[in-house]
């Protein structure tokens, strides 16, 4: 099938769902508005460490690991209502791999 995010398959991506918020991980499918990662973990709450505040600089410059709460890493996932997918870079995936698992 032939999506407009068809060239992002198998790329590591931040989406953004009306629903159940921000993840990232490998984006292995997308049907509609549901997508499937691979190995994603969820954005509980981040920061940028001050380059900025949009998830549009998360997937560029990364999360600040101590000031950002993100969950363990989920094998497999299928989100619905994704209203936004962002193709990330290396610091992103770098800072987001790293950061500890949020325990309250």
């Amino acid at each position: 099938m032939n999506t407009l995010a068809s060239h992002l398959i198998n790329q590591r991506v931040i989406i953004r769902a009306s629903d159940s918020g921000v993840h990232h991980g490998t984006l292995i499918a997308v049907e509609g508005t549901s997508v499937r990662l691979a190995n994603s973990r969820r954005l509980w709450e981040w920061s940028t460490g001050g380059t900025g505040i949009s998830l549009s600089e998360v997937a560029i410059c990364g999360i600040d690991p101590k000031a950002s709460m993100v969950t363990m890493v989920l094998p497999d996932l299928i989100v619905s209502g994704v209203c936004e997918i962002i193709p990330t870079h290396g610091m992103c995936d770098a800072t987001i791999d790293g950061a500890g698992v949020h325990v309250p």
